[in-house]
């Protein structure tokens, strides 16, 4: 494994913690700014493996964050835990009222917001101290749709190697090689499960089956299209 790189953190880790300060004091009024930084969210997640002799491949979009060192994921999930058990009681209380909900997506997204600023985003000393930057993670949320494909789900399962293709108009761009993990129970799939939970609030019947992929960084390129990018290797 290697730690992301500073060129990265700053592009990515530290830029989120900009934005996520920036929503909660309202600061951001051009809707396409907000989706512009939204990319640096959602890289393409690549997988490939061989089958029935050939090498199939798939891309997909997918949300990617970060994960605590080990020594503090028992109490991340006991905070990130109690944010979603009180949305829980407040839900159960006003399920069948569709003004109700809104304002509990609304509150909910709010307070996930300010807790992800206190223990996921943090200032760069903090940061370095807690947050394990050799790993990623992201949930296969497909895999509960009856619908899906499943591409990425059945592959993985045959090569566990990954690529994330991180793109923002119009230059930068940055690749990121790694060995997935999945993990169906245990603090790694609880908190990761719980962090997306955090912002965007899921009902308790919609959280089953949602494996978790924690991605051991391995190598990253800078792909932009400047005089530093196109493949250079940075990690």
């Amino acid at each position: 494994m290697v730690k992301l790189p500073e060129k990265f953190l700053e592009w990515n880790y530290f830029a989120r913690r900009k934005i996520v300060q920036e929503i909660l004091e309202k600061r951001i009024k051009d809707p396409t700014k907000f989706f512009l930084e939204f990319t640096r969210h959602n890289p393409a997640l690549c997988t490939a493996a061989e089958e029935n002799g050939r090498i199939v491949v798939n891309g997909k979009i997918v949300g990617i964050g970060y994960i605590p060192k080990k020594e503090y994921l028992k109490n991340y999930i006991e905070i990130f835990e109690k944010h979603i058990e009180n949305s829980d009681k407040i839900f159960e209380k006003i399920k069948n009222n569709n003004i109700k909900l809104k304002e509990l997506y609304d509150q909910h997204a709010k307070r996930g917001l300010k807790l992800l600023l206190e223990y996921m985003y943090l200032k760069r000393e903090e940061a370095f101290e807690k947050i394990n930057f050799e790993k990623l993670a992201t949930i296969e949320l497909a895999k509960r749709i009856p619908y899906s494909s499943k591409h990425t789900w059945n592959l993985i399962q045959k090569n566990r190697y990954v690529c994330l293709l991180f793109f923002q108009p119009p230059a930068i761009s940055f690749e990121i090689k790694g060995y997935a993990t999945i993990y169906e129970n245990g603090d790694y799939h609880k908190l990761v499960n719980l962090i997306h939970d955090c912002y965007h609030y899921t009902p308790p019947e919609k959280r089953k089956n949602r494996p978790v992929y924690i991605i051991d960084v391995l190598e990253v390129y800078d792909n932009s299209a400047t005089k530093s990018g196109f493949g250079t290797k940075i990690a």
